[in-house]
């Protein structure tokens, strides 16, 4: 499936390309971003500690949190595009390995939470 190939090449590059370039914080921008990163980071492990808390169950992996849907594919996306500034030797590229990896991640995370909205699970 199309999904899982562009989920596969952004999520490569975008654990790659970071270990290729240093981090630089230094005008507002780059600040934002790193705000971006952090903010994406906590919402992420709020996801964690929600599904963890509640019995593991599975739709809570997919389920929207603070409006947000499938709140758990978008952060590590919102994350990485955030990274992207902060890292500018590999801006370019990890800023579309980034975009590739959510033209991927969230249409296949969006596609199992409506199959998971039509099953009886808790």
């Amino acid at each position: 499936m199309l999904y899982q190939v562009a989920e596969g090449i952004g999520r490569a590059g975008t654990i790659v390309l970071p270990l290729f370039s240093s981090l630089e914080v230094g005008g507002k921008l780059e600040r934002f971003a790193l705000a971006g990163m952090l903010l994406s980071l906590g919402l992420y492990v709020i996801g964690w500690i929600r599904y963890l808390w509640n019995d593991r169950q599975y739709r809570l992996l997919y389920a929207p949190m603070l409006g947000i849907p499938v709140p758990m594919a978008v952060m590590p996306v919102v994350y990485f595009i955030s990274a992207s500034f902060l890292l500018p030797s590999v801006f370019v590229p990890l800023l579309v390995c980034s975009l590739i990896l959510g033209s991927g991640h969230i249409p296949a995370s969006l596609r199992i939470h409506r199959f998971l909205q039509n099953q009886d699970l808790p």
